[in-house]
Formats: structure tokens, sequence, C-alpha cells
């Protein structure tokens, strides 16, 4: 999370998607709890989208997006200019900011401070993805098929020789894809663009200059999508571009890479570019990839242990190969870099597919049951407020109230009970997921609420607690967290704690005059750091 962003984080709302972006990482805009969208940041030439170029220094509502469940964002770049797109829960998509080459899809080259809802071919269509190349954009509808417009002058547009280079400023349907196939993911990068195909396959289309298309080294731009025959022993399951290079990760965890390697985006150990894609190797199986178009930003990784590593432009120098870092998620590595930025690559639900959450379903019943008068047999009081729920459930949920309910102790045949030192929030939070498995609550709820999932001994839920507070720590909540991770025994969050308290030490220990009671774990970390020196000597 940017500090810009981080700034905010406290203030009183819940919030659900946010987007951190421009050339220093200035400017946020953030979607909350009840879909009121707002921004705020320096809003150089009326990027915020809110009509106006002046300064936000506190957060102002987007009028034309609040009542359009807006579900995520993207960010096209373009040196220090910005194209913005928002997403609805409904595949609705509105754009504004610069539009020099059409890149917005409205229909004009007029740069727009406003955001408008991009009509033509997608009126009638569900965006579930949009992909951002700077200049030019892809976007993928709920039924396979690839738009694009704004800039054609590598053929980045995939709409055939016939058009020409002609930049278009409306989307325009792309075509040529193997027969039977259908997309389920984009990216593309300045001069090149890609397509994730449900079998796995791969194609590309645009510049092939320095094999940024990936299919090989022929100077001959392509303008019709192309299928990767150097991947085709392989399962693609995710794609990301960079600024002019391309991460491809398949299903056996396996990265590889193409296009400019001025700065070691290939990871090979060299600043030569590859003529086609080439494995990066690494020690451990890769679940997710991360890249960005600004060209300061490196490269990214993420393990199924959760060990993140990085190369290529690390801020100014050169890694040519994958190195460990210290960081728990990807969005951290882009939330330190130069600028600091949000990372989240957003693919809407298609509600057509997700039958698993329809009224009808067992996870909407459930939904429906909790806190429900009507059908509950019990009832949790706390701060004198009760919370309705079902003994049946909860006892397949937790072995604790398995005891609880169908043990012989007073609470099998009791109706309700009372709840001490618990808060109502974090406990109602906790019962909630027991019933929805949905983490909704702030990140400042977190380390109560991950106190009571240990007290009940869920775990899924505990995990769900740590990734928001390794996320979410700061000067400020450092010690707490340490302090509850060694009294649960949690030794990745205690880890991950005291690496933070050692690399922010100054900062922790100065905070301990807003709170005299961090002073104990303080010392703690003094000596287990002591107690490290002394093995290593």
């Amino acid at each position: 999370m940017s500090k810009i962003l981080g700034k905010w984080a406290n203030f009183g709302r819940e919030i659900r998607t946010a987007i951190v972006f421009g050339s220093k990482g200035e400017n946020v805009i953030f979607v909350d709890g009840k879909y009121q969208v707002c921004a705020f940041g320096k809003n150089e030439d009326g990027c915020l989208g809110t009509g106006d170029d002046d300064e936000l220094k506190v957060p102002v509502r987007i009028e034309e997006l609040c009542d359009e469940e807006i579900e995520g964002f993207e960010c096209g770049i373009s040196g220090d200019k910005c194209s913005i797109f928002a997403i609805s829960s409904s595949g609705a998509v509105f754009s504004w900011g610069n539009n020099e080459d059409g890149q917005l899809g409205l229909g004009t080259t007029e740069y727009t401070k406003i955001p408008t809802k991009i009509m033509g071919k997608l009126a009638q269509k569900m965006v579930v993805q949009v992909a951002c190349g700077g200049n030019h954009t892809l976007v993928l509808t709920s039924e396979g098929q690839v738009y694009a417009f704004g800039q054609n002058v590598d053929e980045q547009l995939g709409l055939g020789s016939r058009t020409g280079r002609a930049n278009e400023s409306v989307p325009r349907l792309v075509g040529g894809f193997p027969d039977g196939e259908i997309v389920t993911w984009i990216a593309c990068h300045a001069a090149s663009s890609f397509a994730l195909l449900h079998s796995g396959g791969l194609c590309g289309w645009g510049s092939c200059w320095n094999s940024r298309s990936g299919l090989g080294p022929s100077m001959n731009n392509q303008a019709s999508p192309v299928k990767l025959t150097t991947l085709d022993n392989v399962v693609i399951t995710r794609i990301v571009s960079g600024a002019y290079f391309t991460l491809a990760l398949t299903d056996k965890g396996k990265v590889y890479a193409w296009g400019d390697n001025d700065k070691g985006q290939s990871g090979n150990g060299t600043t030569s570019w590859n003529s086609f894609p080439e494995v990066i190797s690494m020690a451990e199986r890769v679940k997710d990839i991360a890249a960005t178009c600004y060209p300061n930003h490196p490269c990214a990784a993420i393990t199924d242990n959760n060990q993140v590593y990085i190369w290529g432009n690390c801020n100014g120098q050169k890694v040519l190969k994958p190195i460990l870092t210290s960081f728990s998620s990807l969005e951290e590595v882009f939330a330190v870099a130069s600028p600091q930025v949000s990372y989240h690559r957003f693919q809407l639900k298609n509600k057509k597919e997700v039958s698993s959450k329809s009224k009808n379903s067992m996870y909407e019943r459930f939904r429906n049951a909790f806190d429900n008068t009507e059908t509950a047999d019990f009832s949790f009081i706390v701060e004198g407020k009760k919370i309705h729920v079902h003994k049946m459930l909860l006892a397949i949920s937790s072995d604790v109230f398995k005891r609880m309910f169908l043990g012989d102790f007073e609470d099998s045949t009791a109706k309700e009970k009372i709840i001490d030192h618990i808060s109502y929030n974090s406990f109602y939070a906790f019962l909630k997921y027991l019933y929805t498995d949905e983490v909704d609550f702030t990140s400042e709820l977190a380390l109560e609420v991950y106190a009571v999932a240990h007290l009940y001994q869920v775990t899924s839920l505990m995990e769900e607690c740590e990734k928001i507070m390794k996320s979410t720590i700061s000067v400020q909540n450092a010690a707490a967290i340490y302090d509850k991770a060694i009294l649960f025994e949690a030794e990745d969050l205690c880890g991950f704690c005291f690496n933070y308290c050692m690399e922010h030490l100054v900062e922790v220990v100065n905070s301990i005059d807003l709170d005299g009671c961090k002073e104990e774990v303080i010392l703690g970390v003094y000596r287990r750091a002591a107690g490290q020196q002394n093995n290593v000597e």
C-alpha cells in the first residue's frame, strides 16, 4: 500500500478496493463499503475524475461513479499521463484521463476529466477485464471476446492488416483466434498484446522487435493474433506485461519471460534479449507473478511457500536473477517501489457462471440464516447486544463449539450465553465468517478477530487475519501484533513482525511514548535480536 493511501487508512470507513497511481504514486481512488467512489491526491490534468485539476487534500466524491457499484480499476501510463478505467458489477466500463490516441474508447481523442461510460459495441456486453498498454487498451468480455482501441502504430490492436496502422477511438472486435478457443485473460504493453486461451495456449500480436510479441526475432509486426508455438508443450495460467516485456506462469509453477531485457527482466543473468520465451530458473514452485508498465519497477513472483522474489529494474539497480526478499505479498513489492503504487490485476467475476452464490444456493441460504431470529436456536450476548446463531452449524465449524453444544455442558441446553472480554464487532465478524467464509471487517479489527479465531480454533480465519495484518502493519501497530503473535505461538507472523520491527526499530521505539505498554514488547525484540547474534557468533 502506498504511503499516501496509508495516510488515510484509518479515516473511518471500509475500503472495498482502491488504486494508487501516477508518476510518483501521488493519486488515490477508492471505493468504500457503500460503493461510494472518492479520490484524493495531486490530480494533475484532472486524472482523478472529479471534473477539475485542483489538488485534493481530502477525499472528494466522484459523482459519476457513486451509483455504479464499481468493483475494480485499471490504469494505463504513458510518460507522466494516465488513462483510468473503472469496471462496475454489471460489467460496464467508465474511462477518463489521457486520450491522445483514442485509448479511452469514447470515440474521440480529447482529454476528459469526467468518467464516461464506454458505449458502441461494448454497450450490451459484460466486460470482465481491462488491460492497458499506455496508449492502447484491450477489454475482455464474459463471452471470451477481446475488443481493442487506441494506438495502432505497431498493429498492437490486432485488427488485421486490412485496417493498416490507423488508431481506433471506439472498441473494435479482435478476431483470428484459433477455432473453438475462447480468451480467459489479457495483457499488453505499449507495443504488443496477448490473450490467454482457455486451453492454456497463448496468442500474441503487435511489435516483434526484440521479440516483444514472443513470436521470434522477426522484424515484421503481427497484425492479428498468432499462437506462440514455442509454448505449445506447457499450460499457461497467467500472463502479465511490463515495460516492453512479458511474463507467463505455467500450471507447473514455471515462469517464462520474453521481450526487452536491458535491465535483466528475463531473469537469466544477462541483459541480452531472448529470441523466444525462456524459462526463468527458480528454486521453488511459483503461484503468481507481477509486473507493471513503470520502467523502474521490478518483476516479482511469489511461491507456494509465500516467498517473494524480485528481479529486473529494482529502483535503478539491475538485478539479473531472482533474489529472495522479506516481502510477504506481491502488493508489498510495488508499495515500496518507485513510484509507490497499488498492484492488483482485476477481473470481474462472471455472474452467469457463479452459480454457487446464486439466490437459491446453499451459500446464500447460510448467509440469510446468520443472525436470523426466526430460525436461530441460540444467542450470544456481547456488550449487551444479541447475535442469533444455530448450534449445529457452529458445531461443525469449530471443535470448541462442538464440545460446547454437543457435550455434557450447561451450554448444550442453554438458549443464550454472555461473552465477556470480546468486542461485539470482532465477535460478530467472527461468527459471520463461519456462515459465509467472508472476511468482512476492517484492517483495524483484524487483530481482535485473530484473537477470537484463536480462542475458538478456527485456523482458516486466523490465516486470513494474518494476511490482513501483514499487509497493513505499521510503526503504530507492529508491537501489538508482535505481542499477540508471541502469545498465540504464531511463528510465521511472529517472524514477520520481528523483521518489520528490526527494519523500523527507531520509529517503533519512538512510538513507545504513545503507548507505554509497548516497552516490554520492544525489549523482547532486542532480546531475540541479541540471541540471534550470539548464535551467529
